[in-house]
């Protein structure tokens, strides 16, 4: 009998920990439907940047790569940590390379191949950035919130930052350390400079900073002393919603057992009353979503990494870009780039050499890279060029989407995210493979098998009720997804409740017996 109370206490007090996370998730979930994440959006960056001018630049994109030793690419960054990496024997090897203005002056931003930050070589006179200061980057602050319309006068430098809770983002590795500029202002806006580029990589505002403690910072357990440690935190998720998966369908379970569909007339067929009884019909209606909204939460750490990478192979990139990435292909673009473009990325399509250009407004167009470079891409020649992306199956389908749907759609086209026309390739092989190609500029967007698509329903479908015809009828998404968190939130509750006065009815019963046997 001693195994018994234990093991009594540690499931009590395991339920009782995981419908309080339970209840923080829901009320959270709702929170995160309105407040994102601070971050610097494509249109926020695109207005503080300024516009390209290599008017005075004087090296081309191979000239500049030239520029770069291995050494420059030595390390890379974690939230946690900086580390080292290992640096190619040779040449440098560029995985991509950007055309940005940088402390108001024409520069490459160069990114190699072996997930080391990038660097900087500024296109006028050679010169590699290889320190930021922090005058540096409170110049940068300046420049990007005067062009954004904003007021300089107060912007003060706060440090140098690792990570702190709103950098704890892995997309901001590159970066890492972060030169942080508060400008004082109503809106108590905070600036992260990169310190390896030097360019304004975050925005945060003082409302959105603490609506988040009540939305993601809770909602994805992204307190800074865990998500700086990225092995830690994803542990602790899968744990917990592993736990907490097993903990929902044991409860639905038991409902199901304590059902007694032969009860004699004018008996209960439910054996409970007060609150228990809230908690057994609460748990019919939302226990089903509890379950496939953490089951759901598991599936967004991909365990075991069952869903399988959605980048082109090497070879099938290749069928539309011609040959890698060669910077030497590039001559210096003095011209021809227009006047309100901001950034533009080197890319080859048809083995040819052009610049893909980035507007203000988002647009993008491509640019000649060289005098050679002619034959821009198009939907039909990219439609007849399918089946080389793969040579051992059959087409089945190559369609122009002028509409999103539920495996091409964006919640924030404002953004520039999912951008249409879109082409969708599907192949008869054994994955059942898809591409979507963007027509405008000739590069594969991405590449989706059969289990993909199954996990985008089982994570996004379940988890967020990303069904496109659901989302094209808002505010009907919001009053579904508002209504099964606050059930989901009021059985959590409860069970909390619950959890806690057996608890605390069997240590008061505990006492009365020790009590009693004493006075015996």
């Amino acid at each position: 009998m001693s195994w018994k109370r234990p093991l009594f206490l540690l499931h009590r007090w395991a339920g009782i920990v995981l419908c309080l996370f339970f209840a923080l998730w829901f009320a959270s979930g709702i929170f995160m439907m309105y407040v994102e994440f601070p971050q610097l959006t494509q249109p926020e960056r695109l207005t503080g940047s300024q516009a390209l001018d290599f008017s005075t630049a004087t090296l081309g994109p191979g000239e500049a790569v030239a520029r770069l030793e291995p050494g420059d690419f030595a390390i890379r960054a974690t939230p946690s940590s900086i580390e080292s990496v290992a640096v190619r024997d040779g040449g440098i090897v560029a995985k991509s390379v950007r055309l940005a203005m940088v402390l108001e002056r024409p520069a490459y931003v160069v990114r190699p191949d072996n997930d080391a930050q990038p660097r900087v070589v500024f296109a006028d006179d050679g010169e590699v950035l290889r320190t930021v200061t922090p005058e540096m980057g409170g110049a940068v602050a300046t420049a990007f919130v005067r062009r954004s319309g904003g007021n300089v006068s107060g912007i003060a430098f706060e440090g140098t930052v690792h990570t702190d809770q709103w950098s704890v983002s892995a997309a901001l590795n590159d970066h890492r350390p972060l030169l942080r500029y508060a400008l004082n202002d109503e809106d108590g806006t905070h600036l992260y400079v990169s310190s390896r580029t030097a360019e304004v990589v975050r925005d945060t505002h003082r409302t959105e900073r603490v609506l988040n403690y009540f939305g993601a910072v809770t909602h994805w357990l992204y307190p800074t002393f865990i998500r700086k440690y990225p092995l830690v935190w994803e542990w602790m998720v899968d744990i917990l919603s592993g736990a907490g998966v097993v903990l929902a369908i044991s409860g639905l379970w038991i409902g199901i057992l304590r059902w007694n569909r032969r009860a004699a007339p004018g008996k209960p067929q439910v054996p409970y009353r007060g609150l228990m009884r809230w908690h057994y019909f609460s748990g019919i209606l939302f226990g089903g979503v509890t379950v496939t909204w953490v089951f759901s939460g598991l599936l967004s750490m991909n365990p075991f990494n069952l869903n399988p990478p959605r980048r082109p192979e090497s070879d099938q990139q290749l069928v539309y870009a011609g040959r890698v990435l060669t910077p030497t292909d590039f001559v210096l673009p003095q011209a021809g780039l227009g006047r309100d473009a901001v950034q533009a990325e080197l890319i080859h399509y048809g083995g040819q050499p052009f610049y893909r250009v980035t507007q203000r407004d988002m647009s993008t167009r491509l640019v000649p890279g060289n005098s050679e470079a002619h034959n821009l891409p198009n939907a039909a020649s990219m439609m007849n060029r399918a089946p080389e992306l793969m040579a051992d199956a059959k087409l089945l389908e190559a369609t122009l989407l002028n509409d999103y749907d539920n495996y091409y759609y964006s919640r924030h086209p404002e953004h520039g995210e999912k951008t249409l026309p879109v082409i969708r390739v599907r192949f008869d092989d054994p994955q059942h493979t898809w591409f979507h190609l963007d027509p405008r500029t000739g590069q594969i967007l991405d590449r989706s098998t059969r289990t993909n698509r199954v996990y985008r329903w089982l994570y996004n479908g379940l988890h967020s009720f990303d069904i496109w015809w659901l989302w094209q009828r808002r505010p009907l998404w919001d009053i579904c997804v508002i209504a099964f968190s606050a059930g989901g939130l009021f059985l959590s509750l409860i069970g909390v409740v619950i959890g806690w006065r057996r608890l605390r009815y069997k240590a008061q019963r505990r006492a009365a017996l020790a009590a009693y046997a004493l006075a015996e």
